[in-house]
């Protein structure tokens, strides 16, 4: 007999974000130095700069990773999932945590800073939520939970995507950066899958690389930072889901006609409302 899942410690939660916030809050009102890192890989010259903000974003998401290894721990259910590791429930709230940060220390206003840090604290305490409900696929609310985690997900992906395209840097640093959100994107939606976790994590780094590679390729292409974002998404949607069916062993041909037929519309939608 399975033991009963505890309720998700409230008091826990409320702490881990009212610590959040309060650290976004007190970065708002310091101002840290800035540093310049000056390299040339391949022969060319790249300046990184390392700012307060993005010192910001490390420490929020370090501390909504630890929170969220602490809060899901209570899961009695936790160890029974060995293919999926409990560092993998992390990924969602450090992204959402990380992409919080980064807008609030650019809210040009208060009152949209208390906005944004209100919608933040909401956004994480549902997503680590889910989270928890979704530890064990047994328990009335999995199927709700995780649908909204994929579609956090996706909709993570696309919105990182467009502002790494947005930035029109170097694609040494854009082709990365997209390589590593597709990557950890692609283990939260695959960890799904109730299969050996170094499968998970090879046909993740594959997702990756694709996007990567396609990252690399649309830098050539002179397109609005939400045209390329949607056809990141698209790529990545495609493989996402075909790697999925190939793990679930259910990959057919008339899988692969019926993912190519939407991505081929999906994409002419696209072009057709670029400008």
């Amino acid at each position: 007999m399975q033991e009963p899942v505890k309720p998700l410690d409230r008091n826990r939660l409320s702490v881990l974000v009212a610590v959040l916030l309060l650290g976004n809050v007190i970065f708002c009102l310091i101002e840290l130095p800035e540093h310049v890192w000056k390299l040339e890989p391949l022969g060319s010259p790249l300046e990184i700069r390392v700012t307060g903000t993005w010192l910001l974003i490390a420490l929020m998401v370090g501390l909504v990773c630890s929170g969220t290894n602490l809060t899901l721990h209570d899961h009695p259910h936790l160890a029974e999932h060995p293919g999926r590791p409990i560092y993998i429930f992390w990924i969602l709230p450090g992204v959402m945590a990380g992409f919080s940060a980064y807008l609030l220390a650019r809210a040009p206003t208060r009152p949209l800073l208390i906005g944004g840090l209100i919608l933040a604290g909401v956004g994480i305490s549902l997503t680590i939520s889910a989270e928890y409900t979704a530890v064990s696929p047994d328990a009335p609310g999995y199927p709700l939970a995780q649908l909204a985690l994929n579609v956090l997900a996706y909709l993570l992906a696309f919105t990182l995507f467009t502002i790494i395209y947005h930035t029109r840097t170097r694609s040494l640093v854009t082709a990365t950066l997209t390589l590593l959100t597709a990557t950890l994107s692609a283990l939260d939606l695959l960890s799904v899958a109730d299969v050996q976790f170094r499968r998970v994590l090879l046909f993740a780094g594959i997702v990756g690389l694709i996007i990567g590679e396609s990252t690399w390729a649309l830098n050539y292409w002179q397109i609005s930072a939400w045209v390329g974002g949607l056809l990141l998404l698209l790529i990545f949607y495609v493989a996402v889901n075909v790697a999925h069916q190939h793990l679930l062993e259910r990959l057919s041909v008339s899988t692969l006609v019926e993912f190519a037929v939407v991505a081929i519309v999906v994409l002419v939608i696209i072009l057709l409302r670029a400008p």
